[in-house]
């Protein structure tokens, strides 16, 4: 997805509102303390929000996160429409971030040589 500058801005501006209200808004369980958000890539339309996420746990807990997520995709989108003052709030698509598990890989093994 190509990105212009002003289209970076308001990624990083989407991701921070969307992290703080992740925490503090979503009441899901299946979504509560499991997911963060690795990245946000907007188009330069400004139409499309890809929202890669990092979730904690093993495959049946990312499921569940994931379809919480999307169960919840519509009260996001309406919560950061008031955050947002932009003419129109990005459609919102969330994907899984397959980098986070590699990273715990990573630091379980860093862990395990310093025993």
């Amino acid at each position: 997805m190509k990105q212009s500058q002003r289209s970076k801005r308001v990624a990083e501006l989407f991701k921070t509102e969307l992290a703080s209200l992740l925490m503090k808004e979503i009441k899901d369980p299946r979504v509560q303390g499991l997911v963060t958000i690795m990245r946000v890539e907007i188009g330069s339309d400004l139409r499309l929000a890809r929202v890669f996420v990092g979730v904690y746990g093993d495959d049946k807990k990312k499921k569940q996160a994931m379809n919480g997520l999307k169960s919840a995709k519509g009260y996001i989108r309406s919560l950061m429409s008031k955050r947002i003052y932009l003419r129109r709030c990005p459609e919102i698509e969330f994907r899984l971030d397959e980098s986070f598990d590699a990273q715990q890989r990573i630091t379980q093994l860093l862990s395990s040589i310093k025993k």
